[in-house]
């Protein structure tokens, strides 16, 4: 059985390889090499004769049409093709046409490429290391901005964060939203510099992404100095710094970085295609995805992010419009270009790269639109907008700088800021007056100047921050209370020393309050604080980011200390009236 060996021995490096390999010819081959021949005739001096089994083309459109009777057998340290309609295990799987991408699937693991015992054993091959180059590669960094994304001004942050020398990276950004002319803008001024060249496209709403992604190749390709294109949509969460050395040291054709959409099964590649060309869900798609099986896999759809060599471009894509397919997306157009070039895809999970946000329900009428984010995209509102001290809030000593006042940080600075900013955008500050028709029965009986949460739809948003952030505290703190985080009143309220600077005591239409500083004493302001009066007891330097949490009614009858210079602004809920 040394033909069978040797067979397998080849197989197992094919799928290293950048093209296709018919193994129709391959088989030919090692039939007069070992003096092999087909049924119903034995080979003529082999003591065991190996048989092989020519199919129809009928049969070959059958194999087609029912992958699913060939399927992974995991042995010891090794994994066989089993012929579920014949019960067969064959040493030589061979497909043309359609099938090839299941032979690319079984490839990734036939016959010892990935085990259950050993993990990737072909991961660490033919790969090139950065630092045996005199100099690293000129990479073509491509940002797409195609629709309205959160957190955009992140996206740029983490883009100059890549550990890559800056003068070895060009830049290509189209951006069709005029929303966000700003954030290129801002981070062009700041940063551009640092690159070895930049080229923008846009605000152009009549630019289609297609066109767009086939002119950065194009850049590319007629660049020689271009090593690699690397593509980079402006949803991917690039969490991890070293993403594009990975990928180069990898040394394939086309590499992609895992990514998912948290919480859920959405990630950047198809492990399989249904018949008509679209997404179809392969065995190891759950496992792949989840992390559980960790390697590097032939696929035949990625998409968001991948590093693509530039010779590729330049051999055989050259002079293609690799995007444009009547039909179907760009995305889905350029993988069936590079399937019929024979062009080989990988996405690797070996690492955690980050995440892709979701885009469907964003939008762009506020200033501040990433604030509207806690429910859509919810790491990433807590990564920008919960306080970095926060986690420690639940395991550390609580301080109470007074009796059942607590105080523990829950926002990030650029949450205070965008809220005290969206506020003033928003510029409808109530009069101070008793009368207030915002306010069920029209009157208020301690008036501030303000602006309610729901003036600038953002009462939900607020709900639900109030739910994940402060009710575990509440229910720290007040053993046996249990909060669903309702509320009639929550509002921003602005003292100035020649607007309003205190508030008289009173006590609150709440259960508890919650009093959150939205910027610093001492540099935005002097004076302000609020003081429990029953106990004598006052927070004089409130801490930006910080919530005051305290009873409302009966015991915590309590009064705004005047703001003697600049201006104060908090955030004040009266939770569970």
């Amino acid at each position: 059985m040394e033909a069978a060996k040797l067979l397998c021995q080849r197989l197992s490096t094919l799928r290293q390889e950048a093209t296709f390999v018919d193994l129709v010819g391959k088989t030919k081959q090692y039939e007069d090499r070992y003096n092999l021949q087909w049924p119903p005739q034995q080979a003529r001096t082999s003591k065991t004769p190996v048989r092989f089994r020519h199919t129809t083309e009928k049969e070959d459109k059958e194999l087609g049409d029912k992958e699913d009777d060939v399927v992974l057998k995991f042995e010891d340290s090794r994994v066989r093709a089993r012929n579920v309609l014949y019960d067969t295990l064959p040493v030589l799987v061979h497909g043309n046409g359609p099938t090839k991408l299941q032979m690319n699937y079984l490839g990734n693991y036939i016959p010892n490429s990935w085990t259950f015992e050993t993990g990737c054993t072909v991961c660490d091959q033919d790969l090139l290391p950065l630092a045996s180059l005199q100099e690293p590669p000129m990479v073509f960094i491509a940002v797409f901005i195609p629709q309205p994304t959160p957190f955009v001004s992140v996206f740029f942050e983490r883009l100059l964060k890549l550990r890559y020398p800056k003068e070895r990276l060009r830049l290509y950004i189209y951006n069709k939203e005029s929303h966000h002319e700003r954030d290129v803008s801002s981070f062009l001024k700041n940063h551009g510099h640092l690159y070895h060249g930049v080229q923008t496209v846009g605000p152009d709403p009549d630019l289609d992404l297609a066109t767009a992604r086939d002119q950065a190749i194009y850049v590319c390709r007629k660049d020689v100095s271009c090593d690699y294109f690397f593509n980079l949509d402006v949803e991917v969460v690039l969490k991890n710094e070293d993403t594009l050395k990975i990928l180069l040291e990898l040394n394939l054709p086309l590499v992609a970085p895992m990514i998912t959409r948290a919480g859920r099964l959405w990630s950047n590649f198809w492990g399989a295609l249904s018949v008509d060309g679209f997404y179809a869900r392969s065995e190891d798609y759950v496992d792949v995805v989840q992390g559980r099986r960790q390697g590097l896999w032939n696929v035949p759809y990625v998409s968001s992010v991948y590093l693509l060599k530039g010779s590729l471009l330049r051999n055989q894509l050259q002079d293609l419009s690799l995007y444009q397919e009547p039909g179907v997306d760009p995305d889905m157009a350029f993988c069936q270009t590079l399937r019929n070039r024979e062009i080989f895809m990988f996405v690797t999970n070996l690492q955690t790269f980050g995440r892709i946000l979701s885009t469907e329900n964003y939008r762009t009428e506020h200033l501040h639109n990433d604030l509207w984010e806690i429910f859509h995209n919810p790491v990433d509102w807590e990564e920008r907008y919960l306080h970095p001290n926060y986690s420690r809030v639940l395991k550390d000593q609580m301080e109470s700088p007074c009796p059942d006042v607590y105080w523990f940080p829950v926002l990030s600075d650029v949450a205070c800021d965008h809220i005290v900013e969206e506020m003033e955008h928003h510029g409808k500050w109530s009069g101070g007056g008793n009368r207030d028709q915002r306010i069920q029965g029209g009157y208020e009986n301690v008036p501030t100047i303000d602006i309610h949460m729901n003036q600038v739809n953002f009462q939900r948003e607020w709900q639900q921050f109030l739910l994940e952030y402060v009710a575990p505290v509440t229910e720290k703190m007040y053993p046996g209370y249990y909060t669903r985080a309702q509320f009639d009143l929550a509002f921003v309220v602005r003292y100035k020393p020649d607007e309003q600077p205190s508030l008289r005591p009173h006590h609150d239409a709440s259960t508890f309050t919650i009093n959150l500083a939205l910027n610093h004493v001492g540099k935005d302001f002097q004076g302000g604080g609020c003081r429990f009066i029953r106990y004598d007891c006052a927070v004089t330097s409130p801490r930006k980011g910080w919530a005051l949490m305290h009873p409302g009614r009966l015991t915590h009858y309590h009064e705004g200390l005047p703001t003697t210079h600049g201006v104060r602004y908090i955030a004040v809920t009266f939770v569970d009236p």
